[in-house]
């Protein structure tokens, strides 16, 4: 304060510091502040706990070691950012060597450090025994209190006693007035809390527990609502004083209202608390006691099919099986219905469902609305389970039939949704489209999110399929947020993985990153994020770390049951994009086995075939194998004017050039030019660019030359901007050899093919279309493309003038190379 008064004018800068809560107002620091405030350059500011930001260096300088995200958010929770108590927390976990280890595994159950409860417990002398008394109290209460529940519990405590009290708390800022709610009050910091739990002994806690329960259901009466969670708490720690009873009522209540508000994690904690209490395993196939134990195993089931992910869907399945087997035995028909009917996505070519809605249709009159329910649900188990797209369609129309006669709009809309979904799944896209826009409008009217993103979901991915890339990503940033509310892990991987891919397919490869990484924070072992990840790093040339995540796409894998699924058609597909890029075939047999997966059952759906052959088809064209192009250039021809990862027509392109027809890959390659274009696939673009060159180089017909020069040109500049190192090389590559070598004359007169000229001999010989089709082993349509082609070139009228033509230039007497 002396000071002060001197250094007006003087470019000095004076810092003091101090803590607050040892200033009491009859201190004299507090008189000093108080004069100090009245000067113009007197700012005072108050030092809260570090920012989540800087929680993870704090842990590396103290320990040495760098901590997984979920260690530091726990550190960061269980600190609330103070850096004395972190440094103490982390000195113990580091002595415990619990940094390395999952947060769940240690962390959670930690003692206060010893350093840590001498500075509290400093504190906590400085109170009168009869404050202490209360708080601990309190504390137990949990890090809010009421005035008027600690007033009920403090029975020899006048409220005048309890105010001053409180006040003596107030004063050395062990808790604090919490802003807007009245006589509601919290601990200043959870380590406060947690020290005076710990100071009482377990007996004298779980009674004090078991009182603060009993006093909370008379406040509430008997509309506990918000707070079931609450007494499911207190309840749950007086567990041995109080029984079961009010524990399990609390947690199968409290659970059902953590389902409502999406906060699934809570969810699962409250039904396995609830089902332990019972002495009722989680999982395993014992049945349900009760009604009340049936309630508990259906709200688990619906908990962990939100949570545990795509591959452990069949153990919610299981779950609800376990929920269903009670209703049908009590002839419970309604419970069993809503058991049944539960809107979880099922698995493409996975079978975990199909039985629980057979047996709950069994239970129902067959034009009932529960029938409607089911048969709606039916409809998304036949035609993605099953592979039953007519069974699926027939469902769908029950389903509608019913929902129109009883005036049930939401099933009408719903079944319509699931109709979509089905559709996309069997590549009709425009009927994908046209329902799912319906769906989607009456989801957002209703403010049904979960039918909102599975339907914006399909229709997104069906318009992007089709390179209508601004509607795909409109619906793929909406279907986001819808699901970022939902909190769906399911949902809100798959709207993660659709966002990465809109930005794939636009060649932003920092945006696709950022998605993938939220995907996979929400779904570590998801293979659809694994496996876009892995071609991502591999397109920008990061090869070491798209084998990384390869490794950990074969590993996820290993989780998943073998069958007809999107998790091995991708897998073969991408894989398979890979060794395309890199030019190595080292991991083409994991592909393999991921495609025999596929292709060796009978249920797949179409979409899954597709993604299987256009994979088949890339290991076809990197192996040069001739026979295996055919079958795959047969089996894809309807993949024109679509893109699955790789447009539908350079895939036909590379075939054809594989089988020799090059004059039908230049057109299946200008397909795709002109479909990349259009949708803005710029990395697409690039690669048709740089295959299409290869085609007309090969060719080297009169102007392939130069038009593959100009090709190059914008494979490379293309490359170049989005920091395609592997294509930018290769084009760079063949560029370099092409203007390097001498334009040489074509192999055969007129500017014939090999393919032509081989088609031309046989004209001579007197061979019909069809005789020339089965000879050659090529479809009927490609012969007549390709005579069609050489009477143009040789300015022939006819095969007579044609047969001429080959004789008099010797070409009766050429040898077909594959007879070489």
């Amino acid at each position: 304060e002396f000071l002060v008064g001197q250094l007006s004018g003087a470019n000095i800068l004076l810092l003091g510091t101090y803590r607050d809560i040892e200033v009491s107002p009859d201190h004299p620091l507090s008189n000093t502040l108080a004069r100090l405030a009245r000067s113009d350059s007197y700012f005072r500011a108050e030092l809260g706990g570090l920012e989540r930001e800087y929680v993870s260096q704090l842990i590396e300088n103290v320990s040495g070691v760098k901590p997984s995200p979920e260690m530091v958010q726990a550190v960061y929770r269980h600190t609330e950012g103070n850096p004395f108590f972190m440094t103490e927390i982390i000195r113990l976990l580091g002595e415990r060597r619990l940094l390395v280890r999952e947060p769940d595994e240690g962390l959670g159950e930690l003692e206060i450090p010893q350093s840590v409860l001498e500075v509290i417990g400093q504190r906590l002398n400085r109170l009168s025994s009869n404050c202490e008394s209360i708080l601990t109290t309190a504390a137990v209460i949990g890090r809010e209190f009421n005035f008027q529940v600690l007033g009920l519990l403090s029975e020899d405590t006048s409220e005048t006693q309890l105010l001053e009290l409180i006040d003596e708390a107030l004063d050395t800022h062990l808790i604090q007035e919490i802003p807007g709610q009245g006589d509601a009050y919290q601990f200043s910091h959870a380590l406060v809390q947690q020290t005076l739990r710990e100071r009482l002994s377990t007996s004298r806690r779980v009674r004090l527990h078991a009182r603060i329960g009993d006093t909370l259901e008379i406040l509430y009466g008997d509309q506990p609502g918000e707070h079931a969670a609450e007494l499911a708490h207190h309840f749950s720690e007086a567990g041995p004083v109080a029984g079961a009873d009010k524990l399990v009522k609390y947690t199968l209540l409290a659970g059902e209202r953590a389902l409502g508000a999406y906060a699934h994690e809570d969810a699962l904690g409250y039904f396995v608390r609830g089902l332990t209490a019972k002495n009722l395993e989680v999982e395993g196939p014992t049945p349900a006691s009760d009604a009340e134990a049936a309630a508990l195993l259906f709200g688990l089931g619906r908990a962990q099919a939100a949570t545990l992910g795509r591959q452990n869907l069949d153990v919610a399945v299981a779950t609800l099986s376990r929920a269903f087997d009670f209703y049908a035995e009590t002839h419970d028909v309604a419970h069993a219905v809503s058991v049944a009917g539960f809107a979880m996505q099922p698995m493409v070519g996975r079978r975990i469902a199909e039985n629980l809605l057979t047996r709950a249709l069994d239970l129902v009159p067959p034009d009932s609305p529960d029938a409607g329910r089911l048969l709606s649900r039916n409809v998304l188990v036949l035609g993605l389970e099953e592979g039953d797209y007519q069974g699926a369609m027939e469902a769908s129309e029950r389903a509608t039939a019913i929902a129109k006669r009883t005036g049930d709009l939401a099933l009408e809309v719903g079944t319509l949704a699931f109709a979509s979904t089905v559709d996309f799944w069997n590549m009709r896209y425009h009927d994908t489209v046209n329902k799912g826009l319906r769906a989607i409008d009456a989801a957002v009217q209703s403010s049904n999110q979960l039918l909102e993103v599975s339907a914006r979901m399909w229709v997104g991915i069906a318009q992007q399929s089709m390179g209508k890339s601004n509607e795909a990503k409109h619906h793929a940033l909406a279907g986001l947020s819808a699901a970022e509310s939902l909190r769906d892990r399911f949902w809100l991987a798959t709207a993660l993985w659709q966002n990465e891919m809109c930005s794939i397919f636009e060649g932003d490869w920092n945006a696709a990153r950022d998605f993938n990484e939220r995907g996979l924070a929400v779904s570590p072992s998801d293979t659809r994020l694994l496996a876009t990840r892995m071609v991502t790093e591999h397109q920008v040339g990061n090869e070491l770390v798209g084998q990384q995540y390869l490794e950990r796409l074969v590993e996820s894998l290993r989780q998943v049951t073998p069958g007809p699924q999107y998790d091995y058609a991708s897998a073969a597909l991408m894989i398979s994009i890979v060794a395309r890029i890199t030019g190595s075939e080292d991991q083409l047999h994991i592909a393999e086995r991921a495609a025999e997966m596929v292709i060796s059952a009978e249920s797949a759906t179409p979409l899954v075939s597709r993604f299987t052959r256009v994979g088949l088809a890339l290991m076809a064209v990197l192996r040069g194998d001739v026979e295996a192009a055919k079958e795959q250039y047969a089996e894809l021809n309807t993949a024109s004017g679509t893109n699955s990862h790789v447009s539908g027509d350079r895939i036909l392109g590379l075939l054809a050039q594989t089988i020799g027809e090059q004059d039908q890959a230049a057109a299946h390659f200008e397909d795709s030019l002109a479909f990349c274009r259009e949708a803005k696939y710029n990395p697409e673009l690039a690669w048709t660019c740089h295959d299409y060159a290869g085609t007309l180089l090969q060719r080297n017909r009169s102007g392939d030359r130069a038009r593959a020069m100009g090709l190059l040109e914008e494979s490379i500049s293309l490359s170049s901007d989005l920091n395609m190192r592997p294509l930018l090389e290769r084009a760079t590559a063949l560029q370099e050899k092409t203007e390097s070598t001498p334009a040489r004359a074509p192999a055969y007169p007129g500017g014939l093919t090999q393919r032509e000229a081989d088609i031309i001999r046989l004209i001579a010989v007197g061979k019909t279309d069809r005789e020339i089709s089965e000879e050659l082993i090529i479809a009927l349509r490609t012969v007549n493309t390709h005579v069609s082609n050489i009477l143009n070139k040789i300015s022939a009228a006819n095969r007579a003038e044609a047969a001429s033509y080959a004789n008099q230039h010797g070409l009766v007497t050429i040898v077909p190379e594959d007879e070489a």
